[in-house]
């Protein structure tokens, strides 16, 4: 059986886009609030929210890990833009990019991973992560995710 609650997520998030040692590189510096559900089945914690992008339009986003390695986090995109990213501390996952008009393949690289997220209360969860396609490094990104009950 499933529980479930309903959260506040706010997440804070550096993202820096191009190759590594571009001169020039194209930095963000995002900061989302959302409300969503967070459910546990007794082995595996999955928080759902929407995201609205600016011009890409709505995105549904889903965070999951088991409890018994969190760790080891997925994030799955569903809307205009669609991928599924792993993370795990040291990690490299590949994955497929869905942009609509075309799609690519790219490798998630995690530098660093901490997950301080429970059920009951919510939490923290760090991510740190590089992306390469075809083994470039296009981008870096710092993302932090604070999860609250409501």
């Amino acid at each position: 059986m499933k529980e479930e609650k309903k959260v506040k997520i706010k997440i804070f998030a550096i993202v820096i886009r191009g190759e590594e040692g571009d001169q020039n590189p194209e930095k963000d510096n995002i900061r989302i609030t959302s409300e969503g559900i967070m459910t546990f089945d007794g082995k595996r914690v999955e928080i759902c929210y929407d995201e609205i992008m600016d011009e890409e339009g709505h995105e549904q986003n889903i965070l999951s890990f088991d409890v018994n390695e969190p760790n080891m986090v997925t994030l799955e995109r569903n809307g205009p833009v669609s991928c599924i990213m792993t993370f795990s501390e040291n990690g490299r996952y590949g994955g497929l990019y869905h942009m609509g008009f075309a799609a690519f393949d790219f490798t998630v690289v995690t530098k660093r991973i901490s997950n301080k997220v429970g059920f009951e209360k919510g939490g923290v969860l760090l991510l740190d992560y590089g992306t390469e396609i075809q083994n470039v490094s296009v981008q870096t990104s710092r993302f932090r995710f604070d999860i609250s009950v409501i």
